[in-house]
C-alpha cells in the first residue's frame, strides 16, 4: 500500500457473486494488510481489496485478482466381478463394476489383457456393468478402469480370468454316422435282393421262353417247319437235362 504510512484497515471482499460479499478485513502494518481464509467454495472468485483510509489517506479499491479453488480429490475404489468365470463360444457374460463411494460419477473402461474392450460406461448408483458373448476361444484377464471426477481419483480394479471354450458334443455327428452306415446298408441289402431277384425272375423268364419255343417248335401246326422241329427237339433235350440235374441237386439236398 502506498503510501506504507498509511494506517486502518483492509475490507477484502469477493465480487464474483451479486451483491459482492465481504470475506475478511485485514489491518495494516507497514503498508501491507494481510487476510487468510479457507472459507472459498469450488470455483473462480474475484478478490478485490478496498482501503478504508484514515485521517491521512483516502478510500481506494484496487484492481480484482481472479482465485480458482479447486475440489481436493478424495480416493475412490473399485471392484470388478463377473457372472462366470468360464463359459462357451458365443455365450454372454456380465461383468460388473463397483466404485466407492456410490456417490461418485465418471465412467468406467473395461479392459481385455490390457486393452481397451468397448466403449466407456458411465457410473449409475456407483456400478457400470458390461455385457458381452464376442469373447473368442481362450483365457482372458479382464479389469476395470475408472476414470475419476472432479471430487474422486482414477482408479484401477482387481484382475479377474475367464476362459471360453469351444464345446462339441458328439451326439448329432454320431447319430449321423450311424443313420448314414444304415442307410448304406440297406442300400446294400436292397441291391442284394433286387439283384437275386432279378437272377432269378430273368432264369424264370429264360426257361419260360425256352418252353414256349420247345412248345411251338414240336407242334407242327405251330412251327410248320421241319428246321424249327429240329431245334424245338434240342431244346426239350437242354430243358429234361437241366430238369434232371435240378432233380439230382434237390436229391442231394
Amino acid at each position: 500500500m502506498v503510501p506504507s504510512t498509511a494506517t486502518g484497515n483492509v475490507q477484502f471482499n469477493d465480487t464474483s457473486t451479486i451483491p459482492p460479499v465481504t470475506i475478511g478485513t485485514g489491518s495494516i502494518a507497514s503498508g501491507h494488510a494481510v487476510f487468510t481464509t479457507s472459507a472459498l467454495s469450488m470455483g473462480s472468485h474475484n478478490i478485490v481489496a478496498k482501503y478504508l483510509g484514515d485521517t491521512s489517506n483516502a478510500v481506494s479499491i484496487s484492481a480484482p485478482l481472479t482465485q480458482t479453488v479447486n475440489q481436493v480429490s478424495t480416493s475412490s475404489t473399485i471392484s470388478l466381478s463377473s457372472s462366470a468365470t468360464s463359459i462357451t463360444l458365443g455365450q454372454s457374460v456380465t461383468f460388473t463394476a463397483t466404485v466407492v463411494p456410490s456417490t461418485a460419477t465418471g465412467k468406467v473402461q473395461l479392459l481385455v489383457n490390457g486393452a481397451n474392450f468397448g466403449s466407456p460406461v458411465a457410473l449409475s448408483g456407483g456400478q457400470a456393468t458390461f455385457t458381452t458373448s464376442s469373447l473368442q476361444t481362450g483365457t482372458y484377464g479382464i479389469t476395470a478402469s475408472y476414470s475419476g471426477d472432479a471430487n474422486f481419483s482414477p482408479n484401477t480394479s482387481n484382475s479377474l480370468s475367464i476362459t471360453t471354450t469351444l464345446t462339441i458334443t458328439g451326439q448329432g455327428s454320431t447319430q449321423g454316422a450311424g443313420n448314414g452306415d444304415d442307410d448304406d446298408a440297406d442300400d446294400e441289402d436292397v441291391h442284394h435282393t433286387n439283384s437275386d431277384n432279378e437272377g432269378a425272375e430273368q432264369e424264370e423268364n429264360h426257361e419260360s421262353s425256352q418252353n414256349h419255343e420247345s412248345s411251338q417248335n414240336n407242334n407242327p401246326t405251330t412251327s410248320g417247319n421241319t428246321g424249327q422241329g429240329n431245334n424245338g427237339h434240342t431244346n426239350v433235350n437242354y430243358i429234361e437235362h437241366k430238369n434232371k440235374n435240378k432233380q439230382k441237386q434237390h436229391g442231394d439236398d
